[in-house]
C-alpha cells in the first residue's frame, strides 16, 4: 500500500514531459488508487477479529445475553408417588430409565421432574 501510494509521486519525477493531464494521473489517482486496494487487503485480513468485535462495547453486551439465555436442567424424581402416596427421595428409589422412575413399594413408574438450576 505504501509502495503504490509513494511509487505515484516517484512515476511523476522520472516522466519526460510534463502533461497536466499525467501529472495528475500520477499524483492523484496513481496513490488513491493503490491506497484503496491496500486498505482493501486489510480489511479482508481483518474481517474474522472485525466480525468479533463489530459492535465493541455493545458486542459484550449481546454476549452476555446470550449466557444468560442458556439453562441448565436436571431431572429430579417426585416427592411422593402417585399410587400409593409414599414419599419418594433420591436414595430409596430405583432408576428405570434415563427420564423415569420406579417407586420402591408399589412398584409404579413415574416420569421424573425437569427443574432449572
Amino acid at each position: 500500500m505504501i509502495g503504490g501510494f509513494f511509487g505515484g509521486f516517484m512515476q511523476f519525477f522520472w516522466m519526460d514531459d510534463l502533461d497536466i493531464g499525467m501529472i495528475l494521473f500520477y499524483v492523484l489517482v496513481v496513490p488513491m488508487i493503490s491506497f484503496l486496494v491496500g486498505a482493501g487487503i486489510i480489511m479482508y485480513g481483518m474481517k474474522d477479529s472485525m466480525r468479533a468485535s463489530r459492535l465493541g462495547l455493545f458486542g459484550s453486551i449481546s454476549t452476555r445475553r446470550a449466557e444468560s439465555k442458556e439453562r441448565t436442567y436436571i431431572h429430579e424424581p417426585p416427592r411422593f408417588c402417585n399410587d400409593c402416596g409414599a414419599s419418594l427421595s433420591a436414595e430409596s428409589i430405583e432408576w428405570v430409565g434415563p427420564l423415569s422412575v420406579k417407586c420402591p413399594y408399589c412398584g409404579a413408574t413415574h416420569a421424573t421432574e425437569k427443574r432449572e438450576v
